[in-house]
Parts: C-alpha cells; structure tokens; sequence
C-alpha cells in the first residue's frame, strides 16, 4: 500500500479507528496530524487497509477542518447502514472479503468515506465479523448466536462485578456496625438476575461448595471486603437472607435440619413402618414368620441377599426372649437403641444380655433412602434441638425399643465368672420386649456411694441431694433436674439389678485400665436457649452427674463392641473398625478429672481413626472394637449390624472388603463434616454464652476456672462451666500460675464466630 503525503489515513486507537492527515512519509515510517492537532509517528504496518481521500490543503487549520468534515461525514454514513442485512446476504457465502466489497454489495457508488464507514460498522459487530488484516471474516449463524450468548453474559458478569461489589461492601458497613439493611436500603440492593446471583453465591460461599468460576466470581466482587472467615455469613445475615445465629456448619454438611428430607422416601418408610407394626402386633409367643415385601429384593438387604427369588419369607424374628430388660437414657431421649439384662448366679457368675435396636433387619442398602441417611451419618446433638440422623417416624417408633412394644433386637450375651473373667459370649437376633425405659437420673439415686446396697425408702430418694458428687464452684439447681416420682418409682423395681450391675461395671472398667485404658471425665453443662435471633440469650447451667449410672451403660456398650468386633476377626471379615494404636506410657492408664490430668493425657492420646481392619484401641484398653450399638444415630453401626447379621445367618458379610473400603471413604467425608457441626456448634453458644455475660456484667464479671497448662511464655486456664481452653502471657499471671490453681478471669474481645477471646485480668482464689 502506496502512501503519500496529503492522505488520509485511519489506524486503531483505544480500541477505535481514529482518522489522520500524512504530513511525511518515509522508508515506512509515517508522521500524523490529528484533529485534535497533536503530530504522531507511525510505522505503515499499523495503518487499516482503507485509505483516501487525498486533501490538497497546505495550512494547518485546512487540514484540521478537513479532518473533522470527513469523521462527520463516516459517522453519517454508518448511522444508516444496515449491518445485520449485510450479513444475512454474506454469512454461509462469503468465507472473508475487505471492506470495499462489502461496501460495494450495498453502495452503487464508492468513496473512500463509504468504504470507510463500512469498515467501522464491521469493526463494531463483532458477534458476527472478525477483522483479520486486510479482510473481515463472516461468521456462520451457529458461531453468531455463541457470540451473542457470551456478549450478552459478559455484560451482566460486568454488571454482576461492578453492581455487586458496591452491594457487599455496603453490606460489610452494616455488618460492622451490626446492623441490617432497612427498608430504605433495600432501594440500593441491585436488580435482578444479579441479586440472584449473589445471593446464591453468597449461600455457595458459606457451603464451601462453590465452583471455580464461582470462586473466581466471589473474589472480584469481595475484593472491597476484608478477606475473614465467615464473611459470607456476616453478609448473608445483614442483607436479611439468614437469621442471625444461622447455623452454617449444617449449610457445610449438607445436613437438612427438618423432616423434610425424608418426604422423597414415603413409600420405602410406610413398607419398613407396616413391616414394624406386623411385628409390634405378633403376640409374644408367636412363632410364626413375618413376610417381608417382595419390593425388598431390590436392594441389599441382610435378610434376603443371597436367597433365591421367591423366598421371600423370613423367620429370622420367630424367636422371641422373654427377659425382663431395661434401657437407661436421658430424660428427653427418644431414639433408645440400647436396653440389657444383668443376672448375677449363685456361683457368682454374671450374665449380661445386650439388646439392640436392630433396623438392619429392614434396611435396603443402596436405595435413595439409603444413600441420603448415609451422607447424613450421624445424628446431631445441638442446643437448639437433636437431629436425627433416620426420619423420627422410624428412629423413634418403628425401630426404637420403646417399653412394653416388641421389636426386633440384636442380642450380645456374655458370661462372666466369679473372677470377672469372659467365658462365654454369642450373638443372636430375636424379639424382644423392653419391660421399663428408666432415666439415668432416677437410676443414679439407688447407685452412689453412700447408697449402695443400703435400704432406701422411696420418700428418701424423693428427697435425695441430686448433685451426684461435690458442689462445684456454680451450683446446681437440684429442683429443676430432678427426676418425677414416676422415674423414681421404675428405677426403685430394679435396684437390686441396677447395683449388681454397677458393681460388676467398676471391676471391668478397672480390669480395662489394667489394660492400658484412658479414661477421661468431664462433668456436664446443659446449654439451653430463650428467645429467637437477635434477642436469643444463652444459658449454662451445671447439671447433676449420672457417673454410676453412665458407667452400666458405658461397660455394657464395651463389651458388646469388642464382642462384635472379636466375631468379626475370628470370622475373617471387614467392619468399620474403631482404631487408636498409638503407644501410651502405662503411667497414663487409669480415670483422669482434673483439667491439668486431662491436657497431660490429651497431648499424649492421638484421635481415633475409622478403619476396615482391627487394630488396637488403646484408648480403651482393647485389641478390637468395633462401634455397633448406636445403630439408630450412627450410619456406620448401622453397616455393622448388617454385615454381623447377615454372616450370623449366611455365614458371609453383606459387603465384600473392596465394598467397605469404597463406603469407609464415603463414610469418612460425612462423618467429619457432621462432627464439624457437633463440635463447633456448641463451641459457638459457648462463646455467645461468654459474651452475653460480659456485656451483662460488665467489669464485675468473672469467669471460673482452672489453671490446666502452662510454660515459660503461655498460660492456660480450663473454665470451668463454658469448658472451653483459653490462654494469655504468662506475665499477666505473675509468678504464681500452678497447675490446678483455681483462678477468676475477666474475658475480653470475645468473638463467637472465631473462637477467640482474651484475658483481660486474672484473679487468684
């Protein structure tokens, strides 16, 4: 291309073709006037391939008043030219031509200005031409409306990014000054779709579950925020989409609060319900066979996996023991799972029958209902409310072992001589029928120490000091946890029982400990809430201890794990597996209470681990445990019983070792995120709970607790009702900070969501 002084030319700038006036060109290098009078230097490869025309006028006003004659007159040009008819005429016939033929298709006549003005609508309809050097590409209708689609969404992205970085910092103000958006705010909140937008983002962000491209999204729109944990939920709850105190570690989990998960799974919950119900209904002597739902064999289920098609009958449950038996829960339980019997004979030999809910007997492995219980895995324990990990309409009724109902139960018996020593043990499954639901409260009278084996009249027990053991420093208030007459009353029949049972728990918890086993004590704290969002307030009270009566309970849910779990191993085949094989010196083995014994043996005592292969657990002083008598509240006893069961009658596992191996890493991922929640929720009341009572007390308010660690830079302090660890510098502790010294601390900067507070001032007791 042949340039000469006096022409006009156009090249890009910002994007844009800009016109200019040769003033000198020479060995390819070419210097501009512009409208705006400022002189350029060019190299010829940047100038576009339409030129003209030549201007004859020397002075330099001319040539500017030509300059802007000619854009206008382009500019007038392009605002009537039809493009999109353009390319309709061109598009699937024309591969890529120059401006002028495009131009030459619509003009009769070319100037260099129409050619031009064509060249500048191709320019700027870039959903369907392409500027390629000297020529425009014409693109096909597919490629056009790809093109669109991505314009269109980059203008919203634009929109998203811009709108919505303006809206969250806005939010963060609120949320700083804890405020929320007003009715008159809410005129700044952007447009749809983009408030949709964030809004779901905001939501995946707390969830963690975010893509990449939402990530990338999250950090152009956050970019005017500090970069804190939780500040998704900070912002969710100042614009008013969560409450405040919304509970984002379920959001974590994936873990639905209410029934409503269940609702897909009605027809699957009404056939396991009248299967239920057929059995509650059988006399107790009846033998004979409930029929399962054909329906059943669809999926793996312990009871028919293995059977030929049409034997659907099933006469597992035909067997019926008739034992007294009795289950010790909290007052508010409802999902009782576990209940036993204790018999101490003449010769001194015990026998303990262990009775289990058993659902596996109904259980349909790998239906919908399934797979949704088993990313749920476990049930929940909050301060807010219990969530169960099964629909209530089948952990509380259908599989529970309610009194006086019969319900199928998986049996753990084991023997025991004079000398305490295991000489028998089985396992069975049959129908049983649990005579009284007793209460830990009510049991705990006829078990302490001052108590046991001595007559106790029904008006003393009524009467009795429900502390359990000493005052401590927050007193309890006895009236208010006190069991009814009634529990009393039920737990009065078996006091007997109950104290043989206790007695024999001590000589097999202290047979453990000679073992190795670590046991760690704590005494309870009941948190409860009043009130809803901003104005929920948080309580901690101290509650009257249940050790005699936890310890049947606990000994007896030893000794029917490790049975099952010695089953397992003896029979060469997979369960999941409690494991902690970690070496523990023999100095530790023994019943640790004080706050500075627990963090000693914390520091020593690594976490216990879920695994397909028996291992030692050191922790509680056995070669091999295996969790099973939660079966109701845990996903993985509930895969335990079924493997049991279904070797117990088929002599095979239900699931094969590489079936377990792909369920425990499954199992893994579920099982920690709900142990996130059980963890930090309550953590989260505690420090509100903190707080509060700060706020409340002002300068005045001191926080007891026990000196549990120290060394030559920190200090830590156990409180003792939030039981909760904080630390400061040690000089704030003078020269006096010993472990186990009893202290009064004043908490400041205390931050729930963080789980971060400090020592303002320490006050010895």
């Amino acid at each position: 291309m042949s340039i000469k002084a006096g022409t006009l030319v156009e090249f890009m700038q910002d994007n844009a073709p800009a016109l200019g006036y040769v003033l000198e060109e020479q060995g390819g290098k070419i210097r501009l006037l512009l409208a705006n009078r400022r002189e350029i230097n060019l190299t010829q490869a940047r100038l576009l391939p339409w030129t003209g025309p030549n201007i004859s006028a020397k002075a330099k006003e001319d040539i500017i008043a030509a300059l802007n004659e000619h854009k206008e007159k382009r500019q007038q040009i392009q605002a009537n030219i039809n493009i999109l008819e353009l390319w309709d005429m061109t598009q699937g016939e024309v591969a890529e031509e120059s401006a002028e033929f495009f131009a030459g298709l619509m003009e009769n006549e070319l100037t260099p200005d129409i050619v031009s003005a064509y060249a500048h609508a191709l320019l700027e309809c870039k959903s369907r031409f392409k500027f390629q050097n000297p020529n425009f590409e014409v693109y096909d209708s597919e490629t056009v409306e790809a093109r669109i689609l991505a314009e269109k969404q980059q203008k919203e992205r634009t929109a998203l990014i811009s709108g919505g970085a303006e809206w969250f910092k806005f939010l963060w103000d609120l949320a700083c000054r804890h405020h929320t958006v007003s009715e008159k705010d809410s005129l700044k909140e952007p447009e749809e779709p983009v408030a949709g937008t964030l809004k779901n983002l905001l939501f995946k962000h707390m969830a963690e579950t975010e893509s990449h491209e939402e990530n990338l999204l999250w950090k152009q729109v956050s970019k005017q925020i500090p970069d804190e944990p939780h500040i998704a939920y900070q912002l969710a709850c100042a614009w008013k989409l969560v409450p405040e105190h919304y509970n984002f570690w379920l959001l974590k989990a994936d873990y639905d609060e209410t029934e409503k998960f269940a609702e897909p799974f009605a027809e699957e919950i009404g056939t396991i319900q009248n299967l239920s119900k057929t059995i509650s209904k059988m006399p107790f002597e009846d033998t004979s066979a409930p029929v399962l739902n054909p329906k059943q064999g669809i999926f793996k289920n312990c009871l028919h996996a293995g059977l030929k098609d049409g034997e659907i009958l099933c006469g597992v449950f035909e067997k019926a023991l008739d034992l007294p038996f009795v289950s010790i829960d909290s007052a508010s339980t409802k999902d009782i799972d576990d209940a036993f019997y204790f018999r101490e004979n003449p010769d001194g030999s015990k026998e303990i029958y262990i009775a289990l809910a058993c659902p596996a007997f109904f259980w349909q492995f790998g239906s919908e209902l399934d797979k949704t219980i088993a990313k749920r895995c476990t049930s929940i324990y909050l301060p807010e409310h219990s969530l169960h990990m099964l629909p209530e309409s089948l952990s509380t009724y259908a599989f529970s072992l309610l009194e006086q109902q019969i319900k199928p139960a998986m049996i753990i018996k084991a023997v025991y001589d004079k000398e305490n020593t295991l000489i028998e043990k089985s396992l069975d499954f049959c129908r049983i029928a649990v005579q009284d639901n007793l209460q830990y409260l009510a049991c705990e009278h006829f078990l302490s120490d001052e108590t046991e084996n001595a007559e106790i009249s029904m008006e003393d027990a009524l009467n009795a000091d429900f502390c359990g053991n000493a005052k401590s420093y927050y007193p309890i208030q006895e009236e208010k946890y006190a069991p009814s007459s009634e529990a009393l009353a039920k737990a009065d029949k078996y006091r007997n029982m109950l104290q043989q049972a206790h007695a024999f728990a001590k000589a097999h918890l202290n047979k453990r400990i000679e073992n190795g086993a670590v046991i760690i004590e704590r005494d309870e704290y009941d948190i409860y809430l009043e009130g809803e969002d901003r104005q929920t307030k948080v309580f901690i009270e101290p509650m009257p201890q249940s050790s005699n009566a936890q310890l049947i309970v606990s000994e007896f849910m030893v000794i029917a794990n490790a049975i099952c779990a010695d089953f397992a191993v003896q029979n060469n085949f997979n369960l999941f597996f409690r494991t902690q094989n970690a070496g523990m010196p023999k100095e530790m083995a023994g019943i640790w209470k004080k706050p500075e014994e627990i963090a000693k043996v914390a520091r020593l005592l690594s976490p216990a681990l879920t695994e397909i292969e028996a291992k030692p657990h050191t922790g509680l002083g056995l070669k091999a445990y295996s969790p099973v008598t939660s079966p109701l509240r845990r996903y993985g006893d509930l895969v335990n019983q079924a493997q049991l069961m279904h070797y117990h009658f088929f002599q095979s596992p239900l699931f094969d070792k590489e079936e377990m191996e792909q369920m425990l890493l499954s199992y893994n991922v579920h099982n920690g995120l709900a142990g996130q929640v059980q963890r930090s929720r309550p953590r989260y009341w505690r420090f509100v709970f903190m707080q509060q009572e700060a706020k409340r007390q002002g300068e005045n308010c001191g926080f007891h607790g026990i000196i549990s660690d120290e060394n030559d830079m920190y200090v830590t302090v156990s409180l003792t009702r939030e039981q909760i660890l904080v630390r400061a510098k040690r000089q704030l502790f003078g020269d006096k900070a010993l472990l186990g010294q009893e202290v009064l601390l004043r908490l400041g900067k205390i931050n729930p969501l963080l789980f971060e507070v400090s020592i303002m001032k320490v006050q010895e007791i």
